[in-house]
Order: structure tokens, then sequence, then C-alpha cells
């Protein structure tokens, strides 16, 4: 049901007390949604596309994935996602092995710049520290 839908049936059942907490609790749904959407570092829907046509086999979503993780994570001394990055790398593709052939990139619905997030990517899970 819409907001305005919502709004609509309240007042009809004379329920105008109520619209205020409607437009209250919208507000902040609209703020969180903003909020979650502001954490996705990699908009990456998962669907899979770009795997199949990629020469290195590398688990593209699979990392994406793990760097939106690791981005969201409180916890900065230990990092389960470089454990499940390095054990993925143990049969695909490190992102660092990236060609940039971008066949990837033209096979994504969500038009996202693979290429340059796989490079974050490897910056995040292929560097010492």
């Amino acid at each position: 049901m819409s907001f305005e839908k919502a709004k609509a049936y309240l007042q009809e059942k004379g329920l105008d007390d109520h619209i205020i907490v409607l437009e209250e609790s919208s507000a902040t749904v609209a703020e969180a949604v903003k909020i979650i959407n502001d954490a996705i570092a990699i908009p990456c829907t998962a669907c899979r596309y770009c795997v199949e046509g990629c020469p290195k086999q590398i688990a593209i979503p699979d990392y994406f994935a793990l760097y939106n993780a690791d981005r969201q994570s409180v916890n900065h001394l230990f990092s389960i996602q470089q454990t499940y990055y390095d054990n993925l790398a143990q049969t695909h593709g490190r992102a660092s092995e990236c060609i940039g052939c971008r066949k990837c990139e033209r096979s994504c619905p969500q038009h996202l710049p693979i290429v340059d997030d796989l490079k974050r990517v490897a910056a995040t899970f292929e560097t010492a520290g």
C-alpha cells in the first residue's frame, strides 16, 4: 500500500490523528533506507551474469559481497571476509587478476563499473597488512 493510499484510508476511517504517526514513520523508514543504501559500497545484486564470460573465472559477486561486508564490519582486528576471500581465491581468479576485458560490464544489468570495483576489492584483500 502506498503512503497516499494509507493516508486516504486513515482519513476515510476518521483516524486523522494516525496520519501524523504514519508521516513520522515514513520519514524514519526513508532515512533508514538511505543509511543502508549508503553503507553498500558496491550495489551488486549477485545476479551472476558477469561470472559466466569472465576469462579469469573471478568470483565477482562473491568478492563484492565480501567487500561490502568488510566495509560494514565493526571488528577491524580480524576480518572473516579476508579468510573467505583467501579461500575463494584458491579456486577462482583473484580480483587483481582481472585483465580489464570488460565482458562482465557488458553483461551487468546494473551497469556497474566492475573492473574499477575489482581494483577496490584487490586493494582491500590483497595488500599485506
